[in-house]
């Protein structure tokens, strides 16, 4: 019988030695901020993680044979010992270390919009506010990304830091995204509860902000990533 996604998440991530949070903690390093909860979805077959994601757990996992791993089927390696393996690890390494034959990052740009700039317009996606970017290291979701303007998500996000984006119209009580409220262009977490919905930020000197119904509000995406450190 063939194990479900999120059991195969769960015994990986224990034969790694690695809690929940932990897991957490490593995404967030890989450019893919999440709480445990998110984790703990996954694990319980809830919701599933994006390609981005699955593939970061995998390098955080060790996992080279993803279909021996996931899908119970072999791949070249699976015949190997660990001393075979290991010798096709350190030829790998060998063959990058050359220069010769590795492959050259796909070329790819974003359109990127300035927080503070957009704030007060309402329309925080108009093409005319924003300049194109070479994104290599942007998830393949990415839609666009934002220079964050402030400390009130640090230490997560940092003044002047590249967040990358997906376009969403809807966000699920605690994704982190990009929103308009009253005209103002914001990087919060979403918060919902049967009291309403608030925008509330990491840095605790910043109080939630909380959504009046009537007011304004919008969706402009979700963050999916972080880009290189500003300069």
């Amino acid at each position: 019988m063939k194990k479900s996604l999120g059991t195969t998440l769960t015994a990986l991530r224990r034969e790694a030695g690695l809690t929940q949070p932990q897991v957490a903690e490593l995404l967030g390093r890989e450019g893919y901020p999440l709480r445990p909860a998110a984790i703990s979805k996954w694990e319980k077959d809830l919701t599933q993680p994006n390609a981005a994601q699955f593939l970061a757990l995998c390098r955080i996992y060790s996992v080279r044979d993803v279909l021996s791993a996931f899908l119970g089927e072999a791949d070249a390696l699976s015949g190997l010992n660990a001393e075979g393996r290991r010798l096709v690890d350190g030829y790998i390494r060998v063959l990058l270390a050359s220069g010769l034959y590795a492959e050259e990052p796909e070329a790819r740009t974003l359109p990127l919009y300035h927080l503070a700039a957009s704030a007060g317009t309402g329309q925080f996606l108009d093409g005319d506010s924003s300049e194109p970017i070479d994104a290599p290291g942007a998830p393949p979701e990415a839609d666009f990304a934002v220079r964050i303007a402030g400390d009130s998500m640090e230490p997560e996000i940092a003044d002047g830091a590249v967040v990358y984006v997906r376009s969403r119209e809807v966000l699920e009580s605690g994704a982190l995204g990009i929103f308009i409220y009253r005209g103002e262009a914001y990087c919060k977490r979403l918060a919902q509860s049967k009291n309403g919905a608030q925008l509330v930020s990491v840095n605790p000197s910043y109080a939630p902000i909380d959504i009046r119904e009537g007011e304004q509000f919008r969706v402009c995406g979700e963050v999916v990533g972080l880009g290189p450190a500003a300069g």
